[in-house]
Formats: structure tokens, sequence, C-alpha cells
């Protein structure tokens, strides 16, 4: 009889934890899958500076998640994050850029570079 009652809200509960998750930011592995689906788009993603790279007033990073899924980040502002930090990168995704010499493809131009903890539950998924 009790299973009963409680049915209907562990569905509930199932179910709305599953819209939200389904919900969450951009991960690096969607980007690296499917770029051509988030071009022009406002995005935010998270990950660990694997490297850096001052060309004139810009700074390249590349970030990495947990499974070493990567994303080259091209950004203005000021990085104060050093590698092996989290940064949470915000801007948007372009098919390509131009880097002093070099043509650089699948770049997120960063308008906003923070940094963050690192995630709670590692590879979770």
């Amino acid at each position: 009889m009790r299973l009963r009652r409680r049915f209907p809200g562990v569905l509930c509960a199932l179910l709305t934890a599953t819209a939200l998750a389904a919900c969450g930011p951009t991960s690096l592995r969607d980007l690296t899958l499917r770029p051509d689906k988030h071009y022009q788009d406002k995005i935010t993603v998270k990950g660990r500076i694997t490297r850096t790279q001052v060309v004139g007033g810009e700074t390249l990073i590349e970030i990495a998640d947990q499974s070493e899924n990567r994303l080259l980040v091209r950004t203005t502002v000021p990085v104060t994050a050093g590698v092996g930090d989290w940064v949470r990168a915000r801007g948007v995704l372009v098919p390509e850029s131009r880097v002093g010499d070099a043509t650089l493809y699948d770049v997120l131009t960063a308008d906003e570079l923070t940094t963050t903890r690192r995630p709670w539950l590692p590879r979770i998924m």
C-alpha cells in the first residue's frame, strides 16, 4: 500500500532529474563530437588548463575535461590562472579564427574567463 502512494512522487523526482540533466551546460565532449551544431552559439564550458600561449594581445588556452576532450579558447582578457587550474569560459564558438599568422578551427572566443573548482563527481557519465 505504501509503495502505491510513493510511486508517483518517486516517478516525478526521476523525471525532473532527467530533464535537468538534459538541460545542463554544453560539455567539451559535445563540442568535440559535433562542433558545427554549436557554431555562433553563446556557450559556457568548464575545463582544466593544459596549455597557454600568448600571441600579441591575445591568449590561447587549451582546456580539457576529465575525459581529456579538448578545446581551444581565445581570449583578450588577462588570464590569472595557470596550467592545471580549472576555469569556466563563456563566449561564442566560431568555426575559424585567425591568431597571428595561423588559422585555427573550432575555437571558443571567450569574453569571460574565471577560475572555478574542479567537478565534485569525477567521470559520472
